[in-house]
């Protein structure tokens, strides 16, 4: 399948196949979901190619729509490893997350969320495939399935013979997939998510177990995607910051070593000042060997420790066939509800404007009152150069945020939502990450 540009502006049995029956002790309660389907399909003039939808950037890539196809859509066992055919009453905030254990055989596994029917439509079909390393995620009425969706900015997580979190929240526009404590996309609804009253589990898993919650916040957090602390240089740890307690407990000592066979991976600790024949001056970077850090990254700072003259640093390597990364200052970790992000800065390659010479599209804005703000574009040079190490630098001016790219002024954002805000650094895209820290202003930048 051909890849879509991607924006990036998110998982109790035997080994044997069985049934499980949970009701989460809520009483049953069939009703008219039968005629449900068809009433929405009528009262949105639905055909069998079924509502467009507005995508996500991380939504991005869809394939017709096919008859029901047993080989595309087999989940290597008939029988269910889960069932339960009373979900309860569905509303936002409503959250099931499956977790279990992949066979060391698995090719695949699904999670249906079904509406009772006479053709027991799937209003939310979730089949990872692991030996193509997506998850398809579609809808299936009247016997038909609709268009696929398989794209993620989140790389595949899940592993033959491996534990597994799988978490679907409801909520008014989309339901919200996580895999293994991160979000991984959005699926909007084809079919009044309202209707839907069981779930089933298939496939080659064992030891799954289903938990209902009505939850405040998504995604359910897993030890290894807790967010991490931003590194704090040594000046900004002293007791006249705001939060000292908090502050102190940010240590460089929280690094991990670096170990010696990691000398692909290289980040920029020195600046070599080299002036150019015709007068321009320019920075080469001296590199060394440091560790990768994980992408997505969420990582945490003092609220109100990105002051005035401060500097977040993020450094790395664009991947070889960049298409796009961004950077969120923002104001808590959680996806839903969204937070307030002060800074979405997201530099976006095409084939026209990235390759050899790094030019991108770069995309300024603000979530606030629940939207995004008027976004700001700039087609620049970037100094994002694929397969280059880069040195970003974004500084608290007076009035705005100044973006500096290897230590050369890119850009700037006029602030919309107070800095004081900030305690969250959210990092995803086509970049190698090496290092995240916060840092007094210094005139190397």
């Amino acid at each position: 399948m051909q890849r879509a540009g991607i924006d990036f502006a998110a998982i109790e049995a035997s080994s044997e196949v069985f049934e499980v029956i949970d009701s989460f002790g809520i009483k049953s309660s069939q009703g008219a979901a039968s005629s449900a389907t068809e009433d929405f399909l009528l009262g949105e003039r639905m055909n069998a190619d079924f509502r467009e939808n507005y995508f996500e950037p991380e939504d991005i890539e869809i394939i017709d729509g096919f008859e029901d196809d047993t080989i595309l859509y087999q989940d290597g066992e008939d029988e269910p490893v889960y069932s339960n055919p009373n979900l309860g009453k569905l509303h936002e905030g409503v959250s099931f997350t499956v977790k279990g254990r992949t066979k060391k055989h698995c090719e695949r596994f699904s999670i249906n969320f079904i509406i009772e029917n006479a053709t027991r439509d799937v209003a939310l079909h979730i089949n990872p495939r692991l030996p193509q390393n997506y998850i398809v995620r579609n809808t299936k009425v009247r016997n038909a399935w609709g268009r696929e969706e398989v794209a993620s900015a989140l790389p595949f997580s899940l592993r033959r013979g491996a534990a597994f979190s799988v978490q679907v929240l409801f909520t008014e526009e989309c339901y919200m997939i996580s895999v293994n404590g991160y979000h991984f996309c959005k699926f909007y609804h084809r079919l009044p998510y309202e209707s839907v009253q069981s779930l089933e589990v298939k496939g080659e898993i064992e030891d799954v177990t289903v938990e209902r919650l009505e939850v405040q916040h998504y995604p359910e957090r897993l030890p290894e995607s807790v967010p991490q602390k931003v590194r704090l240089a040594r000046a900004l740890r002293e007791p006249t910051l705001p939060d000292a307690h908090t502050v102190a407990a940010y240590d460089e000592t929280d690094r991990v070593a670096v170990p010696a066979e990691a000398e692909d991976d290289k980040v920029i600790t020195q600046w070599r000042v080299v002036k150019k024949a015709n007068g321009d001056i320019e920075y080469e970077p001296k590199i060394v060997a440091l560790n990768e850090i994980k992408l997505p990254y969420y990582g945490t700072i003092p609220r109100n420790s990105f002051q005035l003259g401060r500097v977040l640093k993020v450094e790395g390597r664009v991947r070889l066939l960049p298409q796009s990364f961004y950077i969120n200052m923002q104001s808590g970790h959680n996806c839903w509800p969204h937070p307030v992000v002060a800074l979405h800065l997201n530099p976006r390659f095409t084939k026209q404007s990235s390759g050899a010479i790094g030019r991108a599209t770069v995309i300024r804005n603000s979530w606030i009152d629940g939207n995004w703000g008027q976004e700001e574009r700039s087609d620049l040079e970037t100094k994002f150069l694929p397969g280059k190490p880069f040195s970003l630098q974004i500084v608290h001016g007076d009035d705005s945020f100044k973006i500096y790219v290897n230590h050369q002024l890119l850009t700037e954002y006029k602030f919309r939502v107070s800095p004081s805000t900030i305690d969250t650094i959210y990092i995803q895209g086509d970049i190698k990450l090496f290092d995240v820290a916060l840092e007094p202003y210094s005139k190397s930048v």
